[in-house]
């Protein structure tokens, strides 16, 4: 089956998203989001419903490419497994969830203590309190909500894309909102307290809904996918194999 490099790129950048996924099982609808890094803006959106989520995105396009492809993700909690799904492929792979605790994924040693300022907003429509602390080595704000679940922090060795060299550990304010229950509206991250915005993740709707079981499913007309196994590729190109 041939796939294209922009493919497995997609399949990386996708990943990183899921590795911040968020669990909402008492919450459903939609919640939309972007995240600005720089002068890069990845729109997402997530779709809950029970033990369900669903993540969709679009990659940001390569230079001289108008479009890379929308990727979509299945996180069924139920069975730990999280499907991708490919639309210009019509492909779709499974992998299993790994289980860490809060204190494991945070493999950077962040400090777990971020102190609440005691500011309330309402963002989305919900309101949010924000917490201060160091995350990644940078002053971290964090605007939370217990009102749309739990948020689950990203993963550490053996992630989604196997193995412990491409999984990202967990950054301190994911591994904060995991332990206290409760679900980010918005992140910003700067060098040092009072300096520029290097980070900025915000919660620009969330529409409490019903959703189709549909949505968490792989359409009909899509392929399953399985990643090569690297050792039995790298035995066929060995002499005698």
């Amino acid at each position: 089956m041939k796939t294209s490099v922009s493919l497995f790129r997609l399949l990386a950048v996708c990943a990183v998203a899921v590795l911040t996924a968020t669990f909402a099982q008492a919450f459903e609808g939609k919640v939309e989001m972007k995240t600005t890094t720089g002068h890069e803006t990845m729109p997402m959106t997530y779709f809950m419903k029970g033990t369900f989520m669903r993540i969709e995105m679009k990659a940001p396009p390569e230079k001289h490419k108008k479009d890379d492809g929308s990727m979509a993700t299945i996180i069924n909690l139920e069975t730990q497994e999280m499907t991708m799904l490919m639309e210009k492929e019509k492909m779709y792979m499974v992998h299993k969830l790994p289980t860490v605790s809060p204190q494991q994924s945070n493999k950077k040693g962040d400090a777990l203590e971020f102190k609440p300022t005691g500011r309330k907003e309402k963002i989305a429509g919900i309101e949010a309190e924000e917490y201060v602390g160091i995350s990644d080595k940078k002053y971290t704000e964090i605007w939370v909500t217990k009102e749309l679940g739990k948020f689950m922090a990203g993963q550490g060795k053996g992630g989604p894309m196997g193995g412990s060299k491409g999984s990202a550990p967990a950054s301190g304010w994911q591994a904060f909102a995991e332990q206290e229950n409760c679900f980010p509206l918005r992140t910003i991250q700067r060098a040092k307290e009072g300096g520029p915005e290097e980070m900025h993740m915000e919660v620009t709707l969330v529409d409490k809904s019903k959703l189709p079981d549909s949505l968490f499913q792989p359409p009909a007309d899509y392929e399953k996918f399985e990643m090569p196994n690297m050792g039995d590729m790298m035995k066929g190109m060995m002499p005698g194999r």
